[in-house]
C-alpha cells in the first residue's frame, strides 16, 4: 500500500498541518492586533491591542519557530530514508528551520522575557486580560449541539484553566523567587502558545462550520479546518496539564544542580 494509508503517516501529516495552521493563525492575529494598536480611533481599543501584541510577541517568535522545527523534522520522518539522504529535499527544510530558534534572541531568552517582563513585572495584568479575551469562545463551543466541537471544547477549557493557574503562580512567585519561574519559562511559553493556537483554530473551525451550513466556500478546505482544530485539541492541547506541572513543580532539580557538575 502507499504510505498515506498508514494511520501513523496520517497522524504525522495532520500534526504538520495543524501546527502550521496554528502558527500562521497566531502570526496573523498578532499582526492584526498591531494594526489596531496603531490605527483604531478608540484609545482603549488601541491600548488593549498593544497589550496583546506586547504579551504575544515572544510567543510568535519562539513558539512558531519551534513548530517550524518540529514540522520540518516530521517531514524528514515521513520521507524515511529518502528524507535523510537528501533525495527529497526534506533535510534542507530541517536545517533551514533550525536556525530560527537561535537568531533574533534564542527561544530561551524569549521565554525569559515573557515570564519576567511580560508577566512577572506586569503583575499578570496583560495575560489575565488575554485569558478573559479567549473565554467567550468556550461559550460558543458549548452551544453547539453536535459532537463536532466536544473535544475542542473540553481540551481548550482545560488548557485555559491550567494557563490561568500557571500564570497566577508566576505572578505570586516571581517577586521573591525569579529563578524558580525562569526554570519553567520555556514550558510556560509553550503552554501559552498551545493554548492560543488551540483557541485560534477553534474559532476557525466555528467559522468554517457556519460557512459550510451556508454553502459558502470550498467544502474540502472548510472541513479540513475543522479537522485541524480537532486534531490539535486531541494531540497538542491535551498536553497542557503536563506543561503546567513542569512549570509549578519542575524547578527543584534545576536549582539543585551545581554549575560545576556539568
Amino acid at each position: 500500500v502507499t504510505i498515506i494509508q498508514h494511520p501513523d503517516v496520517k497522524r504525522m501529516l495532520l500534526s504538520m498541518k495543524s501546527r502550521t495552521e496554528a502558527s500562521r493563525a497566531l502570526v496573523f492575529f498578532v499582526a492584526g492586533q498591531l494594526d489596531l494598536s496603531k490605527s483604531h480611533p478608540d484609545t482603549d481599543v488601541r491600548a488593549r491591542a498593544f497589550s496583546i501584541v506586547d504579551l504575544l510577541t515572544p510567543v510568535v517568535k519562539a513558539w512558531c519557530s519551534d513548530n517550524g522545527i518540529k514540522v520540518a523534522n516530521t517531514g524528514v520522518q515521513v520521507h524515511g530514508g529518502a528524507g535523510f539522504i537528501e533525495k527529497s529535499g526534506a533535510a534542507q527544510h530541517l536545517r533551514d528551520a533550525r536556525i530560527t530558534a537561535i537568531y533574533e534572541g534564542t527561544n530561551g531568552i524569549q521565554a525569559n522575557d515573557l515570564v519576567g517582563r511580560k508577566i512577572g513585572r506586569d503583575g499578570g495584568k496583560a495575560v489575565q486580560a488575554f485569558i478573559e479575551h479567549m473565554r467567550p469562545t468556550l461559550d460558543h463551543l458549548a452551544k453547539d449541539p453536535s459532537d463536532d466541537f466536544t473535544t475542542i471544547h473540553t481540551q481548550l477549557t482545560s488548557a485555559i484553566a491550567v494557563l490561568n493557574k500557571a500564570s497566577t503562580w508566576i505572578v505570586e512567585t516571581y517577586p521573591s523567587h525569579p529563578t524558580k519561574v525562569a526554570a519553567g519559562a520555556v514550558p510556560y511559553l509553550e503552554l501559552l502558545g498551545r493554548t492560543t493556537g488551540g483557541w485560534l483554530l477553534a474559532n476557525s473551525a466555528m467559522i468554517s462550520k457556519r460557512l459550510l451550513a451556508e454553502n459558502s466556500g470550498d467544502p474540502k478546505h472548510l472541513k479540513g479546518k475543522i479537522l485541524s482544530a480537532q486534531f490539535f485539541a486531541d494531540h497538542v492541547l491535551n498536553g497542557a496539564e503536563s506543561l503546567s506541572e513542569i512549570i509549578l513543580s519542575g524547578y527543584p532539580s534545576v536549582e539543585a544542580i551545581d554549575e560545576a557538575d556539568f
